[in-house]
């Protein structure tokens, strides 16, 4: 199996194989990470000699495109890759009206968590990615943004997997991406969102105290919040946010905390005050997430909240002064926007079978 290109030990062995010197990776790393070249060949700064060496030992991607849609605005553009062994994942990059792009990237071929409001939990687990293949769904949309004279300048592992079930290769990827001498993204500007993994939320307050965490709350109080979220079950809201409280107090940043807007579920006028009632005096900010219609494949009846209400729902948590924000869909015409990602191509479903359920595959502190 040839080694990826973004396996740093691995090529240094090759190298020391062939009897280079050290100082031929940063030479290779140069060339990947900051010219972004497309493959060996081209990679001037090395002989001729080394790069035919190295051509049939070195890989530059696993995935290969199937398909991409753009949306109307052209603000978004969905990405469908297929893994060596034939998985289908996606990825998305969203162009914002002020400049800044974002792109959030998939750390698992399915998501075994089954919430029942996202469309991608419906499909279950197929296999945790490698580290070297969330890499890969960066390093192409990168190259393609060149085009564009754009670079990708937020990163959220927001796209399908729960990452704290997929820890390892989460932490290598973002190890790769905030290297200096590789793509140089600020810690700052890359976001990991978790259903509430409090293993996961440990571990990450002291590998990247940098990196902003956020949370899938979407409810105030444990029954609801089991009711379509199951891992309530294995890490009651309690334990969630005592494990938060941790997070802050080691990392001193804000969460952000990410509430969905189901009409009829989620937003009873007195979950505003539930709301509120719990992250008071907690270092917090709330992101509103109006519900997208075909999130819940399988006929789950859920509608989006009214606008007015969700205005209610902001009004309560000012007057108790937790900031919050209402995301603004991007990509819902493409089925790119939150919980939508579902192997779908023009909007027909491309799963032919159902991965591993949050009863099989997860288990508590994975």
């Amino acid at each position: 199996m040839p080694v990826s290109v973004h396996d740093e030990a691995g090529i240094k062995a090759l190298l020391s194989g062939f009897g280079e010197k050290p100082f031929r990776y940063a030479q290779i790393a140069q060339a990947v990470y900051k010219d972004l070249v497309p493959d060996i060949d081209s990679i001037t700064t090395i002989s001729k000699e080394l790069r035919e060496k190295l051509s049939s030992e070195i890989v530059f991607s696993t995935l290969s495109l199937r398909s991409e849609e753009t949306s109307d605005n052209g603000q978004t553009t969905k990405f469908l890759f297929e893994t060596h062994d034939g998985k289908l994942i996606e990825a998305v990059i969203m162009r914002h009206l002020s400049g800044r792009n974002t792109l959030c990237v998939s750390c698992q071929a399915g998501c075994p968590m089954g919430c029942s409001f996202c469309a991608t939990g419906k499909l279950g687990l197929f296999r945790n990615l490698t580290a070297w293949e969330i890499l890969e769904q960066f390093d192409f949309v990168q190259k393609r943004l060149v085009s564009e004279d754009r670079k990708i300048r937020n990163v959220v592992f927001m796209g399908m997997g729960e990452p704290f079930l997929n820890y390892k290769n989460l932490k290598m990827a973002i190890s790769v991406l905030c290297d200096q001498k590789k793509y140089d993204v600020s810690n700052r500007r890359i976001t990991v969102s978790t259903c509430g993994i409090v293993p996961g939320i440990e571990k990450f307050a002291e590998d990247f105290p940098q990196v902003s965490l956020a949370v899938s709350l979407h409810a105030p109080n444990d029954e609801t919040r089991k009711s379509i979220m199951p891992v309530e079950n294995t890490y009651p809201l309690a334990d969630l946010m005592a494990s938060l409280d941790r997070y802050v107090e080691k990392t001193n940043k804000r969460v952000f905390y990410e509430y969905i807007m189901i009409s009829g579920v989620t937003d009873h006028p007195r979950f505003a005050t539930e709301l509120a009632e719990l992250l008071r005096g907690r270092l917090a900010h709330v992101n509103f997430i109006p519900y997208n219609p075909g999130e819940g494949i399988m006929g789950n009846g859920m509608l989006p909240t009214s606008k007015l209400l969700i205005k209610k729902f902001q009004d309560t948590l000012e007057k108790a002064g937790i900031p919050s924000t209402v995301r603004h869909t991007m990509g819902d015409d493409i089925d790119a926007a939150c919980g939508q990602l579902a192997m779908k191509e023009r909007g027909e479903s491309l799963a032919t079978e159902t991965g591993k359920s949050i009863s099989k595959a997860f288990r508590k502190g994975e």
